[in-house]
């Protein structure tokens, strides 16, 4: 509580102030209405940086400044995974040669007729792919994320 003019002739001047880093609506003469979004807030058990660090997204339920620690981090398309534990960033993975993405393979191997072959399936490693021939046909693996030189020599296979 705040009250700008403690004269005693000063009255109704009084206010209620969030604590730092809420956010609030207040008004004078009446009880502020104080936010706390754990997400968007700075302050040591915040969790913007924590989620934003790992690529991916924030929530806090309960965006009271009573109710702290309640945040959790959760995958962000095309990326998939089980939300994390409260307070923690969420376990998520990416096939790119099993997902449909600006960045993913799956489609440039299948129209070579070759089969896809992912690097890491961690979120945050993306473009490790590759594509390899199918049998009966030889060749080298592209380079990370171009299709395989592949040859068929049918006298060699028969």
């Amino acid at each position: 509580c705040e009250d700008a003019d403690t004269a005693a002739g000063s009255a109704g001047d009084w206010r209620c102030v969030c604590p730092a880093p809420s956010a609030a609506f207040e008004v004078a003469g009446r009880v502020a209405s104080c936010r706390l979004d754990e997400c968007t807030a700075t302050c040591a058990t915040c969790a913007g940086a924590t989620c934003t660090a790992a690529g991916q997204a924030c929530q806090d339920p309960s965006p009271l400044p009573d109710s702290l620690n309640d945040w959790s981090c959760s995958c962000v398309a095309p990326a998939t995974g089980a939300s994390a534990a409260v307070g923690a960033a969420a376990s998520c993975v990416l096939d790119e040669c099993a997902t449909a993405c600006p960045t993913c393979a799956g489609a440039t191997c299948a129209a070579a007729g070759q089969d896809c072959v992912e690097g890491s399936t961690d979120a945050g490693a993306l473009g490790d792919w590759s594509c390899s021939c199918v049998a009966p046909a030889t060749g080298a693996s592209a380079a990370v994320g171009a299709a395989a030189s592949c040859v068929l020599d049918e006298c060699a296979t028969a």
